[in-house]
């Protein structure tokens, strides 16, 4: 049993740097140990632990039967720290940012929407053009190699896609070199690409990740829930799933009248008959989930997936994500003419007259407009506003002759550059390491990769739409859930909120939503890929 007291090594050291661990503590090459990646030591422990995790599940259990050399391990480090290096400059220098986050994806978003509630509409009608599900008839809508009759179609696509993308960012000594080259394109395609997108097209994951991102609203839904106001998660399950099981029955009422029971009375007898036959079954069932408890801790106490600080009596407190602030943004928002103004002036007294020619010709590559509206429209969307004749009325005149001379007096500049400023801020590195962290995970869930856990039970997946259907309905202030639904009632909010996130609720068609994202960024960080020779090639 591993002492609690003891913390372990970081799991990337212990698995991709074995030989630091036997250095001096005053080594250099430990202390600096190990190289830098993208410049920020928190983003880089959580890169190092995703390779970490990788060669451990993928490389290992293989390798380690052929021989203990850590040289292919050492390789493998080395060219996916190169490619991540190549995807942070052109993250850094290519992207931008604010076009793709709020104009290309909420325009993804709100075609996803539309046509999963049009072909809803048409489902077992005459204009469903023989389609007999509602998968069937929404990938006519929008058709994608991926998802072919075939499945292998899927796995080709993102090797394809992903040997494009190697091409342009591997070195052309590995990209060359056949060995290499399938090894790297297998692991992101298959490891990686293919793992994020089962994930994310799951409608549990979604879930998941509502709940983890308004967590801060827990203890509201929780107060909500202990009064009445929000019914029985158990009762809403049993109106989707049917009549529960009679095992499931018996524990309930077996905790009921344990409940109910007095202490001073515990010798009576239970008035619940129980044959023997199914208390050895519930027996060796309870001892079944006992063994994979302690078999999951075993795990984790061997291979803890948190990267801890290092026995070297060395106190650390992990970094806090910054809360969203709106005072912060604006404040940005107003500082930041004067901010450039002042780095002008400076680098005109202290620099080069190159340097300050080199500032002057900068031009900032966001300089879009209109930023708002793709957002807002998505919203309209999904908020089924179009069917509220009111709100549709307020919404027209807002944006025919309100909008248009707040515009005209400035109000839509300010709007762009708040925007602007908060994609910033979410994209800021401990905002980052949150968002690592969490796909971490998602991937890893207890440190057992997604593919190998035990799948979530249907019950489970109920319990989680519940709860973060509640947590965005209490996020909303109340004035905004009046104005969008017309009511204060929580359970048609609660309705309301489920025709809000429906589109979301079918893994097949969230696929081609999540294909759609992957060809928008890929298209993003490799515009060759864009090019004539390489469009014909995918």
């Amino acid at each position: 049993m591993v002492n609690a007291a003891i913390p372990l090594r970081p799991l990337h050291l212990r698995i991709l740097f074995p030989y630091i661990l036997t250095l001096s503590k005053t080594d250099p090459r430990r202390i600096n140990a190990p190289p830098d990646i993208t410049g920020s030591k928190e983003i880089d422990l959580e890169l190092y632990t995703y390779i970490a995790l990788l060669v451990r599940d993928f490389i290992n259990p293989w390798y380690r039967l052929v021989t203990n050399d850590e040289d292919l391990s050492t390789e493998i480090v080395n060219i996916l720290t190169h490619v991540i290096q190549e995807l942070q400059k052109r993250c850094r220098d290519v992207v931008d940012w604010s076009e793709l986050i709020l104009i290309s994806a909420p325009n993804l978003l709100t075609l996803h929407y539309r046509d999963y509630r049009q072909v809803k509409e048409r489902l077992y009608t005459g204009h469903a053009g023989g389609a007999h599900s509602i998968e069937d008839l929404f990938h006519g809508m929008q058709p994608h190699f991926a998802l072919q009759s075939n499945a292998a179609h899927e796995a080709e696509y993102l090797r394809v896609l992903t040997d494009h993308i190697l091409e342009r960012v591997l070195k052309p000594s590995d990209y060359g070199s056949d060995g290499v080259r399938h090894l790297v394109r297998e692991i992101i395609a298959h490891m990686v690409l293919a793992s994020i997108v089962e994930s994310l097209s799951d409608p549990y994951t979604i879930h998941l990740i509502i709940c983890k991102l308004l967590v801060g609203f827990d203890p509201l839904v929780d107060a909500l829930e202990a009064t009445g106001m929000f019914s029985d998660p158990y009762e809403d399950q049993q109106k989707h799933s049917g009549p529960p099981s009679p095992v499931l029955t018996h524990l309930q009422s077996a905790l009921k009248e344990a409940q109910m029971t007095d202490l001073a009375k515990g010798t009576k007898e239970s008035t619940v008959p129980v044959s023997v036959p199914d208390r050895i079954a519930e027996t060796d069932d309870l001892a079944r989930q006992l063994q994979r408890l302690q078999e999951k801790r075993r795990l984790q106490g061997d291979e803890s997936v948190e990267a801890e600080l290092e026995e070297e009596g060395i106190e650390g407190t992990p970094q806090k994500r910054r809360h969203f602030s709106f005072g912060y943004i604006t404040l940005q928002v107003v500082l930041a003419p004067f901010r450039a103004f002042w780095v002008y002036i400076m680098a005109a007294l202290t620099h080069s007259q190159e340097r300050y020619h080199q500032l002057t010709q900068h031009k900032q590559r966001t300089r879009r407009i209109r930023l708002v509206e793709p957002v807002m429209q998505f919203l309209r969307v999904a908020f089924l506003v179009e069917h509220r004749v009111v709100l549709e009325w307020m919404w027209q005149m807002v944006s025919m002759f309100i909008w248009p001379l707040l515009r005209m007096f400035g109000v839509g500049v300010l709007v762009d550059k708040f925007l602007e400023q908060t994609i910033l801020h979410f994209l800021s590195e401990d905002h980052l390491v949150f968002y690592l962290q969490l796909g971490r995970d998602l991937l890893w869930s207890n440190g057992i990769f997604i593919q190998r856990a035990e799948p979530t039970t249907p019950l489970e997946e109920e319990q989680m739409r519940i709860r973060a259907e509640r947590l965005l309905l209490v996020s909303l202030p109340a004035s905004v859930r009046m104005t969008l639904f017309d009511t204060n009632d929580l359970k048609k909010l609660e309705n309301h909120m489920h025709e809000v996130l429906e589109p979301l609720q079918n893994k097949y068609i969230n696929k081609h939503l999540m294909y759609l994202l992957v060809d928008l960024v890929a298209s993003r960080l490799i515009p060759e890929l864009l090019e004539k020779n390489h469009t014909s090639n995918l």
